[in-house]
């Protein structure tokens, strides 16, 4: 929880000194801090912003901290010319959960003093997600879990064009809709870009560098404040449950998607196989992911190059074996092991690399382009090309009558290559420290060359809709079976031929739940070996702290309402939960409205029963440029 900071002569910018940021970065790279083209001032620290520096006047909190100002919220509506005789609707979709329905009830009726009606609605997480991308929405709850250890893989998340989802198909940010016709100051959406891309000009491994990007980051968390784009509402927290019966290692702060159940799970006394329980997802195939719940599955059935271990921040070599990085830190070579086997028996191969971080890049059926195209910078050329029809007929601007255009990589100009069986050479446009972080996403999985004729060169083999529903990796687990929606189940067994150290149990069987009592009352009678409780059932005083180890998990034990006691293990996560809004749908003032009325610390005792820690930022503090102390301090906005 952030604290009071009055008085202390700490400055504010102190980050900008904290060498944790670019020692991160080089730990992650495997380069020294001396490495890469050092930043000239043009480059680094004193990049023009492109504003005259007041777009963005906020250095605090300006909703309040720990507390409930409906008088500021009735404010802010008035001076919009609110009131009354003059109400604004808003619709609300959340998550299907009682803990969010009980909080958005609180706020709705805080609302109604601010000349608010709230109408409120909920979805399960693959519709929500829909329903989000195509702008069907106006206030919204989701959450982000980092798919690498850095600032900017949360601050993406508010740079305005990638929050612009009916415009670019390779969008990957909050669902803002942070246009030019947004009800937002152009100045601040302007500085917000030009944030964004000093972060992106100043990728090298240096310690200027890295000032640089924290002072970005930073600079965006204020932008977002100001123009209450989005409202953090608390930094997530992993609780994991489980039998005696069940050795299990629980995942790190990347979470159990970034783990596998290989690795998690040693052993299994009295059964042979593994017991879960999953949301709903809606594909198998590792470009097409959209949640954590199909993350998870495609992190046990598929493998990347390198891999996080256990779902800790450390990446390790998984279908790599060993890499070279040249001296201009943009060239990676890696050495593939030797003797790997897809789950159809085929060898993996650089080749299947190559097709499959191509298809990643090129596929219409890829919702995570952007990781290779503009996170990681995979270098390439785009062109200009006319859109056409499913039956091949050009596609006219209604006003105009003229052909439509879109932008399209060229595949020949993607700078992955295979230079043999073995070996996969991959070159980024600029010097990017996260590479090998963004490698051991799942979306960067092995598939085998030409399984789906989804990009040009390749008739495929399987359709996409066959592959998406019953996929080929090259995991310690392959896939079994599927029967999709709540009550359904998924299954996958050990896959007796991998490459590295298998399960030590033959499979995982998953009841697919979408109702939170449904999901508590099957872990409960003991369906499940992994579980949780859902907040309406958790009691704080039955948990039992016996030890936090060094990677800050706190391990004890659970007593559950039936007198059983389970294993237990609080974990805090590198994710933000929030409110996000369509900033083309609500103004300004309701957003701010709704964050004045928001007490983040409130919530989390009252509602969520002290499970989580209250957010203020969108970057979670374990990564926060400076590191815990700077976000408190700048949340309290110390000088």
């Amino acid at each position: 929880m952030p604290r009071d900071t009055d008085g202390s002569d700490t400055s504010r910018r102190r980050f900008l000194k904290a060498t944790g940021a670019a020692a991160l970065t080089s730990a992650v790279a495997g380069c020294g801090s001396n490495g890469g083209d050092t930043a000239t001032p043009d480059d680094g620290g004193s990049t023009d912003t492109g504003t005259d520096g007041e777009a963005v006047t906020v250095s605090e909190y300006p909703y309040g901290v720990g507390e409930n100002l409906v008088g500021e919220a009735q404010r802010v509506m008035e001076e919009a010319g609110y009131g009354p005789d003059n109400r604004f609707e808003l619709d609300w979709l959340q998550y299907e959960s009682p803990t969010w329905e009980e909080m958005a009830s609180t706020i709705a009726s805080r609302l109604e003093s601010a000349y608010i009606d709230m109408n409120q609605s909920s979805a399960a997480f693959s519709p929500l997600l829909e329903a989000t991308r195509n702008g069907n929405h106006m206030a919204y709850t989701l959450g982000w879990i980092a798919d690498y250890p850095g600032p900017q893989n949360f601050v993406q998340l508010i740079d305005p064009p990638n929050t612009m989802y009916a415009e670019n198909s390779a969008a990957n940010g909050a669902r803002l809709f942070w246009s030019e016709d947004a009800e937002a100051d152009p100045d601040v959406r302007q500085y917000m870009i030009d944030q964004f891309d000093r972060i992106e000009e100043n990728p090298e491994d240096t310690e200027e560098a890295a000032q640089a990007r924290g002072e970005a980051a930073v600079a965006m968390e204020e932008g977002m404040w100001q123009e209450a784009a989005l409202i953090p509402l608390y930094q997530g927290v992993t609780e994991g449950m489980w039998y005696d019966h069940v050795d299990y290692n629980p995942p790190g702060p990347m979470g159990p998607s970034r783990a596998k159940a290989s690795n998690s799970v040693a052993g299994l006394e009295g059964k042979d196989r593994l017991s879960t329980i999953s949301s709903t997802f809606s594909s198998l195939d590792p470009i097409a992911q959209g949640n954590t719940a199909s993350g998870g599955k495609i992190m046990d059935m598929f493998d990347a190059l390198t891999n996080y271990a256990n779902g800790t921040t450390e990446v390790e070599n998984l279908l790599a074996t060993e890499y070279e990085l040249s001296e201009d830190f943009t060239t990676y070579t890696f050495t593939l092991k030797e003797g790997a086997t897809f789950h159809n028996g085929d060898e993996v191969t650089a080749q299947d690399f190559e097709y499959s971080i191509k298809r990643l890049m090129l596929s219409s059926n890829s919702v995570n382009a952007r990781f290779p195209v503009s996170v990681m910078g995979i270098e390439h050329e785009t062109e200009e090309v006319t859109v056409t029809d499913d039956e091949g007929n050009t596609v006219t601007e209604t006003a105009s009558g003229e052909p439509q255009t879109t932008t399209r990589i060229i595949p020949d100009s993607i700078a992955v290559e295979a230079v043999d069986d073995y070996t996969l050479e991959i070159t980024t446009e600029n010097p990017f420290a996260f590479s090998l972080s963004v490698l051991a996403y799942s979306a960067f999985s092995a598939v085998p060359e030409g399984i789906v004729g989804d990009i040009e060169g390749y008739e495929g083999e399987m359709s996409w809709e066959e592959f998406s529903q019953s996929p080929v990796g090259a995991g310690p687990f392959e896939f079994v079976n599927w029967e999709s929606g709540n009550g359904g189940e998924f299954v996958m067994d050990a896959y007796d031929d991998y490459h590295g150290e298998g399960a030590s149990f033959d499979g995982i069987d998953a009841a697919i739940l979408t109702e939170t009592q449904a999901r508590y009352n099957y872990f409960i009678n003991e369906n499940a070996d992994i579980g949780g409780v859902p907040t309406a059932q958790y009691q704080a005083d039955a948990v039992s702290i016996e030890e936090t180890d060094d990677v800050g998990r706190d391990l004890g034990t659970y007593e559950l309402e039936n007198g059983t006691t389970v294993n237990y293990a609080r974990t805090p996560d590198i994710g933000t939960y929030y409110v996000g809004f369509n900033m083309e749908e609500v103004p300004r003032a309701v957003r701010q409205a709704m964050a004045y009325v928001i007490n983040q610390p409130e919530f989390m005792q009252n509602v969520f029963k002290g499970r989580f820690e209250p957010a203020y930022h969108l970057t979670p503090p374990q990564i926060f440029p400076g590191g815990i102390e700077a976000y408190d301090e700048h949340v309290g906005g110390s000088e």
